[in-house]
């Protein structure tokens, strides 16, 4: 019984050995022969700002009221808009009732101009349809020019004649 105890020992050592010698990974079979590896953190770097997806951010926008500035103007102006739009890396694509209380499609590209934890101030272009006969229409699309600011979820628009309220949450 001695010596089967030896020769399983003595075959265990020359085992835990040749993994030693065959891959150097810390990790071993043996029992006998536990390895200590060295703590190596996972990378964390940030992903390269390249491609249509840069910055993965994804949201859920709903726009709510308006104020129009030029009521002056022959038109009556809906000021509910009941609209909603999904936003992808600066890129806005929705569908509103629109000031004419037609439904409205749109496409905006919003830079950011100035951004911190709370609160983002973005660049809106875009254009949106359903505005036929209007002033700076052309044809049935209306270019949309302004500049949108966010606190938390609260979110405003400011462009040339109207003032827009709503709500953005980041669904990512």
């Amino acid at each position: 019984m001695d010596k089967i105890f030896l020769v399983l020992l003595f075959s265990v050592s020359l085992n835990a050995g040749a993994e030693e010698k065959e891959e150097n990974s810390g990790i071993s079979t043996s029992a006998l022969s536990p390895q200590i590896q060295p703590f190596i953190p996972p990378n964390t770097s940030a992903p390269s700002k390249s491609g249509f997806l840069e910055e993965n951010k994804i949201a859920f926008g709903t726009i709510l009221r308006s104020r129009h500035f030029n009521k002056y103007d022959y038109h009556e102006y809906n000021e509910a808009h009941n609209g909603v739009y999904l936003n992808i890396n600066r890129w806005s694509m929705g569908t509103f009732a629109n000031s004419a209380d037609e439904r409205s499609l749109f496409v905006t590209y919003n830079p950011v101009l100035y951004q911190n934890q709370l609160f983002m101030v973005n660049m809106v272009t875009g254009v949106a349809n359903g505005y036929d006969g209007w002033e700076n229409a052309q044809g049935d699309y209306m270019p949309i020019l302004g500049v949108s600011a966010q606190w938390s979820v609260l979110k405003t628009v400011l462009t040339y004649d109207a003032l827009t309220f709503g709500m953005e949450v980041l669904l990512n």
